[in-house]
């Protein structure tokens, strides 16, 4: 019942976002010089006030591991739209049923949250650890958004912006307080930026995994979070910093039952010629221990990007039990695995960008995370060519392989290999 209205929700979302470009598509037929195509895209709508572009998301992919096989199967479509140069509109719905990863699913049943996406419904048991998880799961998302430029600088001026979509901040290769890839939540965002400066302020609403007194199972009764980012970024030829500081309570009806907690972040970049360097140090007020951290490199040269990265989390960082925690559908915003985690990281990225167009991705790496019991290791490549130029379809082969530090741990471990078809999605994300 939980997951079907949570579905229902999300759907209900997207569809109103369809709605909006179905209403406005009478309004732009009736100009003259709108046009219809679908080459590049599914579906173009342009005329001389608006564009508006819809796309498939696909992701077919066939897993086969070390005693498991089954299917990765994500689909969905994808909008976006530009009215009068002042509005922005956009959003996406997927549907997946999908076999997990050793990882994935060792992390989900754990949980039982799957990373970017939240909670699911089983179509396999969730307890038998020896068989692989499957799981059926819905995601949407979707924003408006205004910009008013002042003047003659295109860069200079105000926007606003209403959206379900996860925020991100910083330059770190894993953001330690907002990730783009966390499941998504409401927000509301309003700034200013010229060429160099950008300030905003983030209203938003996270959802607990805490049910509510009446004690139902449906996702509206899940404790609720409200809070408030604001953020403020700095960028020259060479260098950048931006700073963030955030607030969260829980909704609760005794207001004093939970405490708020608040976060902090300083973030950075600096660049010499074809090398740069990201940094970001965090602390929040539920964690008594020093400073939670990341430091990366990365090296492009045309077409070819090569990084190392490496973070630390301190035990609290993301709060405790009995306090407001900074996290969404049980998982916490920034690192999933939350305080007490390591990880470093090496990745290697090639992008041809002539045709045929093809993209080759290797990554190895470390994780430790004392809430989740993990001390692994992991290799992972995966080689991609775009077979259908106009849209970008691209047939997909990766290769990952996970094995604990401890041989005798009951970690998550195993080999996995997947082919497919893609579009819309990128392949080598959760």
């Amino acid at each position: 019942m939980k997951n079907n209205l949570n579905g229902y929700a999300e759907r209900r979302n997207i569809i109103q976002s369809f709605i909006f470009v179905l209403v406005l598509s009478p309004s732009l037929s009736a100009q003259n010089t709108t046009s219809y195509s679908i080459k590049s895209h599914a579906i173009t709508l342009e005329s001389e006030r608006a564009l508006v572009v819809v796309d498939p998301s696909i992701s077919f992919l066939y897993l086969v591991g070390q005693n498991f096989q089954g299917l990765n199967n994500i689909r969905g479509a994808k909008f976006n739209a530009t009215i009068d140069g002042h509005f922005k509109a956009g959003g996406e719905l997927l549907e997946r049923q999908s076999i997990l990863s050793p990882f994935l699913a060792d992390f989900s049943r754990q949980s039982n949250r799957l990373p970017g996406w939240g909670r699911f419904k089983t179509i396999s048991s969730l307890t038998e650890t020896d068989e692989p998880l499957k799981v059926d799961v819905a995601r949407a998302t979707g924003f408006i958004e205004w910009s008013e430029k002042m003047g003659k600088d295109e860069a200079k001026g105000f926007h606003a912006r209403l959206s379900n979509e996860a925020q991100s901040f910083g330059w770190a290769h894993a953001p330690i307080l907002l990730n783009k890839d966390d499941v998504p939540y409401p927000t509301a965002k309003i700034g200013w930026q010229n060429s160099k400066l950008h300030v905003d302020l983030r209203a938003f609403q996270w959802i607990g995994d805490v049910r509510g007194p009446m004690g139902s199972t449906t996702e509206p009764l899940f404790n609720r979070m409200h809070g408030m980012v604001s953020t403020g970024k700095y960028t020259a030829d060479a260098w950048g910093i931006a700073m963030l500081y955030g607030r969260a309570k829980e909704v609760a009806q005794d207001t004093s039952s939970s405490s708020h907690i608040q976060a902090i972040s300083l973030s950075g970049f600096t660049l010499f010629h074809d090398f740069r360097i990201t940094w970001e140090m965090a602390k929040s007020s539920a964690s008594e221990k020093g400073l939670s951290w990341q430091l990366g490199g990365e090296y492009t040269r045309k077409k070819l990007k090569i990084g190392i990265h490496h973070f630390v989390t301190q035990a609290g960082l993301y709060g405790e039990d009995g306090g407001t925690e900074w996290s969404h559908a049980g998982i916490p915003l920034g690192i999933m695995t939350g305080g007490q985690s390591k990880s470093s990281v090496i990745c290697a990225e090639y992008r041809n960008k002539d045709l045929p167009k093809w993209l080759l991705f290797s990554e190895c790496g470390a994780l430790k995370s004392a809430q989740y019991d993990y001390d692994l290791k992991w290799i992972k490549a995966n080689i991609s060519r775009v077979i259908l130029e106009d849209w970008d379809l691209c047939g997909t082969l990766s290769f990952e392989h996970l094995f604990p530090v401890d041989q005798l741990s009951e970690g998550p471990s195993g080999w996995m290999m997947s082919f497919g078809i893609t579009h819309g999605i990128l392949i080598h994300n959760p």
